[in-house]
């Protein structure tokens, strides 16, 4: 029978094992092999009789260091391991494994309102946008402009040889030149293009800033879901670290309890490694997913790539962008009003309209031409020139134009319509988008803002657990006094779980509070 110690004792034992692993004193059995030589040996497959003449008290990561490095014997093996204990099989080579160069990154704090910033400084499709606005305020003036002539001035020189013609008909040989040196202005004008030309450059100038604006809403709400991600990834990250040290804490514990014979079942040792294990990958793989968010923030503000962004602040709570009282018609109302992208379809179906009246209208109004040329004329006979004066010619012109008798007029007025029709419907197709999209943001926010209660109340709940299952020696010692593992670890999986569950509704109550901002047009940063 096993030797009973004190109660005393036995809380003693669960303190020193509830202490991570630099914490413990260094001891055989809680010596393990590094990373590397451990993953390759848990690969290699165990021979039965190897494993059997192992010391019972051997700690699990022995067995694995023994097999891997000592293949068994062929005489020591049962009939039915002959193959599995080859004595020509080579032994396991463990190779060393070094983090890769390319693993190695600037670390770079980054804030919210830096990431806002940042996108509209440096995202290309923001940029796109912009200068989208820019050539249509350059159309615009153009269009407005068209009242002003156009001048110029230079140099024609004629030299004529041969037959001609005069008014009276003979025909008889000449040879003469002139030249002439001067110019002035030049006006080409349709009055239909005066009139409405500047009112659709107006309405499709308009129209590209509410574009501008729609595109920076989209870019700022991926810029921002993106960094929710970031933090997300390094919250999980810091709750894996501490769920680490706690598993270590009950491996170190467990390993004594095996120790001192006061272990309640011989598995102990190997649930609480495998615990360990299971966090140590689970931590490779988030920090995996933190590199993967970092990259792609990066990529959205046009970061240099050998940065890996972190948070700056590491406080993960509920943000309120939209007030709760307010109901889902006020928040249609409010999208409707003041979505960028509605705003451009309007100014759309408003410029498509200005063409169908200038389509109308053109044929009534006259197309109106006035040169003016002033100068000095000269000339003579063959290459004689010579007698030069001043002269002025003046020609204006004002006519009308029916294109194909008025009948192409009409077809074109007609074409006009046809645009407009489908500027209404793309206005009707994207109010119906916009009002899913408040809809659906309202959904999710309104669920994620009740879970937001009940995983804070796990989170208590399971923290709670945790501070008995440790404190408690009524429920880590049982009533022989022997140590139970497996108590203490339901605690510890249970606080992970319910710290990550937490954390997602947080994380995803804030990011459907900025879609929901975003869907009912509200800017995510001041209008530049």
């Amino acid at each position: 029978m096993r030797r009973l110690i004190p109660f005393g004792a036995a809380l003693g034992l669960f303190a020193a094992g509830c202490a991570t692993v630099s914490d413990a004193p260094p001891s055989a059995a809680a010596r393990t092999l590094p990373p590397a030589y451990l993953h390759v040996a848990q690969m290699q497959p165990r021979p039965a009789a190897a494993v059997a003449r192992l010391p019972a008290a051997k700690a699990a990561t022995d067995i694995v260091q023994v097999v891997a490095a000592e293949p068994a014997k062929a005489d020591a093996a049962p009939k039915g391991d002959k193959e599995l204990a080859k004595p020509d099989a080579p032994p396991a080579i463990a190779p060393v494994r070094v983090r890769p160069a390319y693993a190695e990154l600037e670390t770079l704090p980054i804030d919210l309102p830096t990431v806002i910033r940042l996108v509209n400084e440096n995202s290309p499709t923001i940029g796109i946008a912009r200068a989208r606005v820019r050539e249509a305020q350059t159309r615009l003036q153009s269009a407005e402009l068209q009242w002003l002539p156009n001048l110029s001035a230079g140099v024609a020189y004629t030299r004529f040889d041969g037959q001609t013609q005069n008014q009276a008909g003979s025909v008889f040989g000449v040879s003469r030149g002139n030249l002439f040196a001067g110019g002035g202005p030049a006006l080409s004008l349709d009055l239909a293009d005066a009139v409405y030309r500047p009112l659709v450059e107006r309405r499709v100038t308009a129209a590209e800033q509410f574009r501008s604006r729609a595109t920076a809403l989209t870019a700022e709400l991926d810029a921002v879901s993106a960094y929710l991600d970031l933090v997300q990834a390094h919250a999980l990250f810091e709750i894996n670290a501490d769920t680490v040290a706690k598993a270590d804490g009950m491996l170190t514990a467990a390993k004594n309890a095996r120790e001192a014979k006061l272990d309640r079942t011989a598995g102990d040792v190997q649930r609480a490694q495998t615990e360990v294990l299971f966090r140590q990958t689970e931590r490779a793989d988030l920090d995996a997913r933190v590199g993967v968010a970092s990259a792609r923030l990066g990529r959205l503000l046009l970061l240099r790539p050998n940065v890996r962004l972190v948070p700056a602040d590491a406080v993960v709570a509920p943000v309120t962008l939209v007030d709760p009282t307010t109901g889902l018609d006020g928040l249609l109302a409010l999208a409707v009003a003041n979505r960028p992208d509605l705003a451009a379809n309007r100014e759309a179906i408003a410029a498509a309209w200005a063409r169908v009246r200038r389509q109308e209208n053109g044929p009534l109004l006259p197309k109106v031409t006035v040169t003016n040329q002033v100068g000095a004329f000269g000339g003579g006979v063959n290459g004689d020139l010579g007698n030069f004066s001043s002269r002025n010619a003046l020609n204006v012109q004002i006519y009308w134009e029916l294109k194909n008798l008025g009948f192409g007029n009409r077809a074109d007025a007609a074409e006009r319509r046809a645009q407009t029709d489908q500027a209404r419907f793309q206005l009707a197709e994207a109010q119906a988008r916009a009002v899913a999209e408040v809809v659906e943001a309202t959904q999710v926010a309104a669920a994620k803002y009740e879970s937001l209660d009940l995983a804070e109340r796990a989170v208590k709940e399971a923290i709670e657990l945790y501070r008995i299952t440790k404190e408690g020696v009524f429920n880590v010692v049982d009533a022989k006094n022997l140590f139970d593992a497996l108590r203490p670890l339901q605690a510890i999986q249970a606080l992970n779980q319910a710290r990550q569950s937490y954390l997602n509704a947080v994380v995803e109550f804030n990011r459907a509070q900025y879609r929901l901002l975003t869907a009912t047009g509200a800017p995510l940063a001041p209008a530049r």
